[in-house]
């Protein structure tokens, strides 16, 4: 059996101090790399000889790291090299021999390791002007106006000295933001909602687990949810079927606040604001604390409702339990509870403004105002296309370029309009039939 090293109190070092010249000789001349390759050389020679005594490799290495103390002054405790060190050196032999032992020449030798002053003073300024652009970038367009500039890392050095590292540099320009960054309100019930998405939880549907998505509409003044509801997808669909349950239940908002992603930003939804005369309002892009509300409202549903969900027996097993779990717990547990940021409950602050609200017409066709609109040329046959789809209009359009309005997921009814005035719905074109008609009427395809 291997004789295993006694336990010693020892100190270990890297290899970037052990056998090296004085500190002052960064870069060693040939005779003084060949005088601490030939140190290592020593210390791997033992390390080989254990291996010819069948011992394993990091029992070796743990010996002769153990063994060998440097040379230094008696008085201090003895130094060792680490193991890993000594690894490192094992395998350099193995791979290049007495050369791979040798130290390596500095990368940046022969050039300048130090700022000037006018460079510290120009590269402080540019930082300062511009804390959201890396520093590596804006390195890169440094090196080509001065050549002269030393490695990246004598820069981060520098600023790392001024407080302009990573953590600094963030900070400033947090303080650099343009624009009102105060907490807002809405001075009134329905003055202002802000809709948003958020991930919602997973869903066991056969055969398969499905994420959902959450569309949440809150009242900025009373924080009272219109409504809320989730979806398979976050996108224009989803929203604007909340919206239109929001509408139903609490009446017709002045302006509407959202972000720029694409749910929000489309032809369909500036459409259906400016026939109910809302509204649509976008945030800045890289401003998501003007939606603080919304996105806390989120942290409350995870924190508290979909939290619920992983109890035993209270998950859902569908999509539609899912939605009348959380439309029960925010008619019972948050409507009714106090608000933090209000000092009352939402419900409370939404009821005292019920005379001040905009409800919607009872005559009001709110199912054709959520419509979207496209223009189409009528053909020669009397048909429109839509998608992939052919729909006959009367056949007095011919030619004529008229306007559809029709939800584009349901696609029924279709109506059809020219020039203001309605022309009733258009019908799916079965070619079937219209082959049997025509065969009745003389017309055969043979």
């Amino acid at each position: 059996m291997p004789q295993q090293p006694s336990h010693k109190t020892v100190f270990l070092i890297p290899a970037t101090v052990f056998c090296q010249a004085p500190r002052q000789m960064k870069n060693p001349s040939q005779s003084v790399q060949e005088a601490l390759a030939l140190r290592r050389m020593g210390l791997v020679q033992a390390v080989i000889e254990l291996l010819q005594h069948h011992w394993p490799l990091s029992a070796a290495l743990q010996q002769v790291s153990s063994a060998h103390p440097l040379p230094g002054d008696g008085e201090l405790p003895p130094q060792f090299v680490a193991q890993r060190t000594l690894e490192d050196w094992y395998y350099l032999f193995k791979k290049g021999g007495f050369d791979g032992l040798k130290p390596k020449l500095r990368s940046d030798r022969g050039k300048p390791r130090r700022l000037s002053e006018k460079q510290q003073h120009w590269i402080l300024e540019q930082v300062r002007c511009f804390p959201g652009v890396p520093v590596k970038l804006l390195y890169r367009q440094w090196k080509q106006a001065d050549p002269t500039l030393p490695a990246l890392s004598a820069v981060y050095r520098w600023l790392e000295q001024n407080d302009l590292d990573a953590h600094g540099r963030r900070y400033l320009l947090r303080q650099n933001i343009p624009g009102p960054t105060k907490t807002f309100e809405a001075p009134g019930v329905n003055d202002l909602w802000i809709a948003d998405f958020s991930p919602g939880p997973f869903l066991a549907l056969h055969p398969k687990t499905v994420a959902t998505h959450l569309c949440v509409i809150i009242d900025d003044h009373s924080r009272l949810i219109p409504y809320a509801q989730y979806a398979l997808a976050a996108d224009t669909q989803a929203l604007l079927r909340c919206l239109k349950e929001a509408l139903r239940r609490r009446g017709l908002p002045r302006k509407l606040y959202t972000d720029n992603g694409g749910p929000f930003v489309n032809h369909h939804l500036r459409i259906v604001c400016a026939n109910l005369g809302i509204r649509l309002v976008h945030s800045k892009p890289g401003h998501p604390w003007s939606r603080g509300k919304v996105e806390r409202m989120f942290r409350t549903l995870q924190q508290d409702f979909e939290a619920g969900l992983r109890l035993p027996g209270q998950g859902a097993g569908s999509m539609e339990e899912l939605n009348g779990k959380l439309a029960s717990w925010l008619q019972e547990v948050y409507h009714p509870r106090v608000h933090e940021g209000i000092g009352e409950s939402p419900q409370e602050r939404f009821a005292r403004s019920l005379p001040l609200l905009r409800p919607l017409d009872p005559h009001l066709d709110l199912d054709r105002l959520f419509y979207t609109r496209i223009d189409r040329v009528v053909r020669k046959d009397g048909t429109v296309r839509i998608d992939n789809d052919l729909y006959e209009v009367n056949l007095a359009l011919r030619g004529l370029k008229v306007q559809l309005e029709l939800d584009p997921w349901i696609k029924n009814p279709v109506l059809v309009r020219y020039k203001g005035q309605d022309f009733g719905a258009a019908r799916k074109a079965d070619r079937h039939l219209n082959s049997q008609i025509h065969e009745q009427g003389g017309n055969s395809h043979e």
